[in-house]
């Protein structure tokens, strides 16, 4: 029997946006069709060596044993791994930092596997509300250059 899906959702561990981020999955039509890896940082494991290699390796897995097509990558907004908010100086600089680690990681993952198309998320958690309020923003589809 083969078992494929066709997504692997690669995403930052963080506890506050598990509710949110299975409707997410839910909404995407990836609920049941997407393996899921979550490490702290999300997208920042693609800029060090040593964590990159963890990081391509789940890549690399869900591609050899269920066939993934896509990967979507999701950091989110006052991240621990990151410093949180208070580690930039507005949040626009935050959302800049997340974009460009975003998009670096896509391009590294494409560039190893030119046949998985990489959607980049950001994930916006408003703590300011009970329960915090999480948005998700779509920022890029990222293939392998051709």
């Amino acid at each position: 029997m083969s078992h494929t899906c066709r997504s692997l959702v690669l995403h930052c561990m963080d506890f506050r946006f598990a509710k949110d981020l299975k409707k997410f999955m839910e909404d995407h039509g990836l609920l049941g069709d997407a393996d899921e890896v979550a490490f702290a940082g999300a997208a920042k494991n693609f800029l060090d060596e040593e964590s990159k290699v963890f990081a391509m390796r789940q890549i690399e897995l869900a591609n050899r044993l269920h066939h993934v097509r896509e990967v979507h990558l999701m950091n989110h907004t006052d991240c621990g791994a990151y410093g949180g908010q208070s580690a930039f100086g507005t949040s626009e600089d935050e959302r800049d930092a997340h974009l460009r680690d975003l998009h670096a990681a896509a391009q590294s993952i494409t560039q190893t596997h030119p046949d998985i198309q990489v959607h980049c998320w950001l994930a916006h958690i408003n703590e300011l509300s009970s329960p915090p309020d999480i948005t998700f923003e779509w920022i890029e589809d990222v293939r392998a250059a051709s």
